[in-house]
């Protein structure tokens, strides 16, 4: 039975056996043996390109990686070599009404020309010189201007109360908070010129004027006893404009020449005019100016340049024996003098004998124009003389110039030339001009003295031979004080700034390095930049566009990643 069984079940068991090969076949495990080398050849290139795939994935990835580095450190050193760039060298635009930031075309072709190394040491932390007022501000970026045009001009900034060992260093030299200390070295020597605060700006006239009258104080005096960042602060609104570069110019211009020119101008005997603008004139185109009273002192030495301006009373005998050695020089000549005229002058015999002797007579008259086109409101006494010489006309920069001058004392000359005395017109009326009598009521028009051609400039100078070599002393006499007066001066409309320092340069033979700069007004500017624009703009440029690339970058990165 067991037997019969066994056997019934084989073909059951064969069955189950075929169905099981059947679904091993179908499932691919009973495959011959070459099919077998086919899957595994199969899998072998499915390996390979997945390889490959990976491999191209990473070189692309490792190039954007790179690109992306290499993109942002560019940007990066883009911005660190132009900050440099702009820091250093004049690459900014200034778009503020009468360019307050810039540097007039004289001034940066004299700076450039410049060849010595200059210190320049404001008395101040940056913050605290800026926070002042705008005035400030606008004369550190012409700080910066003057570096960027010259490699051999350094500026710093140095508070006094907490480095006080810097004023131990100028032990003959006044300095006070906010001061601004220019130095170089020449021929071995140390030589410097401190520009104070209130130098930095230029006043209006009438308000100085008025003040003196007011106060019976100079307001140059006022500001040094009450301090200038006072009186800036308090009467702020009677700044006629900066002056920060011209006092720059001229500080560096003095410090710089070799050989500067020294300008003594008279006091003692109630001058008319104080000649404010003047003075800063001078000492803006490099003259070393400073007063001594006739009366009491004597002539410095190293004075080139003697200044008589219009005293109200007479010379003495010996205050004119001064003037008279000052001007021959032991023989040597080469010195010079202003002698300034005025209406408002009491009787000088003594003064005018002197001028006779160099054969200039200032008359005791006033000028009046005849021709309309040459005076000015219907005031024939109001004139613009014609520059009839065209000696000592080098710094001039327009030949389209006009003279203001206003209640002119005739100057007749004596003689054309005598002895070793020769003398010369310089600016004249025209031909229709008159001369009148005039006292301290005024002026008669009726009452004519004189019909003509009327000088209102004019030089006499005296020669002698001196070692093979002849040299001069001069003599230059304007016939008005007027016409140096402050609002003239300050006038762009009348070159008398321009001429009257080209005279000087001429005859004192500073040529060539006359700069007249006119005040800059600061106010009312339309394309001023306020501190939280310039913030957003250092912000946008310093941060947000780095921080744009980096992202961008990322982002790129991670794209081609995920690819």
């Amino acid at each position: 039975m067991s037997e019969k069984k066994k056997k019934r079940s084989t073909p059951s068991q064969e069955v189950k056996e075929q169905a099981a090969n059947a679904e091993k076949a179908a499932a691919g495990e009973n495959k011959p043996e070459a099919n077998s080398k086919d899957s595994a050849k199969t899998l072998t290139a499915s390996e390979a390109a997945r390889k490959k795939h990976s491999r191209k994935v990473f070189k692309h990835t490792t190039m954007a990686t790179v690109l992306t580095v290499v993109f942002i450190a560019a940007v990066v050193m883009v911005n660190i070599i132009a900050s440099i760039i702009f820091e250093r060298y004049p690459l900014t635009i200034d778009l503020t009404e009468n360019s307050k930031y810039s540097v007039s075309d004289e001034t940066i072709d004299y700076i450039e020309s410049v060849d010595r190394k200059i210190n320049i040491t404001v008395l101040a932390d940056e913050e605290s010189f800026a926070s002042i007022n705008e005035y400030t501000v606008q004369a550190m970026e012409l700080l910066k201007r003057y570096r960027q045009y010259n490699s051999g001009i350094s500026v710093q900034y140095i508070d006094l109360l907490k480095n006080p060992e810097v004023a131990s260093e100028y032990t003959n030299v006044d300095l006070n908070d906010y001061d601004i200390i220019f130095e170089t070295e020449v021929d071995g020597f140390r030589r410097l010129r401190v520009v104070t605060l209130g130098e930095l700006v230029s006043w209006n006239p009438d308000f100085t004027s008025q003040f003196k009258q007011y106060y019976g104080m100079a307001f140059e005096d006022f500001c040094s006893t009450y301090g200038a960042i006072n009186v800036m602060n308090y009467y702020g609104g009677y700044i006629l404009g900066s002056s920060a570069e011209s006092a720059f110019t001229s500080a560096i211009m003095t410090i710089t020449d070799p050989n500067p020119i020294s300008v003594s101008i008279l006091t003692g005997h109630d001058e008319v005019s104080e000649l404010s603008e003047f003075k800063r004139l001078l000492t803006a185109n490099g003259y070393e100016v400073s007063e001594i009273n006739i009366m009491t002192d004597e002539i410095p030495e190293e004075t080139d340049l003697l200044v008589i301006p219009a005293p109200a009373q007479d010379y003495l005998d010996d205050e004119i024996t001064k003037v008279s050695d000052f001007l021959l020089n032991d023989g040597k000549l080469e010195k010079d003098a202003l002698y300034i005229a005025s209406v408002q002058q009491g009787d000088t015999p003594n003064l005018d004998e002197f001028l006779e002797e160099y054969g200039i007579k200032v008359e005791k008259t006033l000028l009046l124009e005849g021709d309309q086109n040459r005076y000015y409101g219907g005031m024939p006494y109001a004139t613009s003389p014609l520059i009839v010489s065209e000696h000592y006309m080098q710094d001039m920069t327009t030949e389209d110039y006009l003279l203001y001058m206003p209640t002119a004392r005739p100057i007749t000359l004596l003689f054309e030339e005598q002895g070793m005395i020769v003398t010369e017109a310089f600016a004249q009326s025209s031909s229709d001009a008159a001369t009148c009598s005039y006292d301290e009521q005024g002026f008669d028009a009726s009452k004519i003295v004189d019909r003509g051609t009327q000088t209102s400039i004019a030089i006499a100078s005296k020669a002698s031979f001196l070692d093979e070599d002849t040299v001069y002393s001069n003599i230059m006499v304007i016939g008005s004080e007027a016409f140096l007066e402050d609002d003239i001066l300050q006038t762009a409309s009348f070159q008398n700034s321009e001429y009257v320092i080209s005279l000087l340069n001429g005859v004192t033979g500073k040529t060539n390095t006359g700069i007249v700069i006119a005040p800059k007004p600061i106010t009312g500017n339309t394309f001023d930049l306020t501190e939280a624009q310039a913030n957003t703009l250092k912000w946008v440029f310093q941060a947000i566009i780095p921080v744009v690339v980096l992202v961008t970058g990322l982002v790129i990165y991670k794209r081609r990643k995920n690819k």
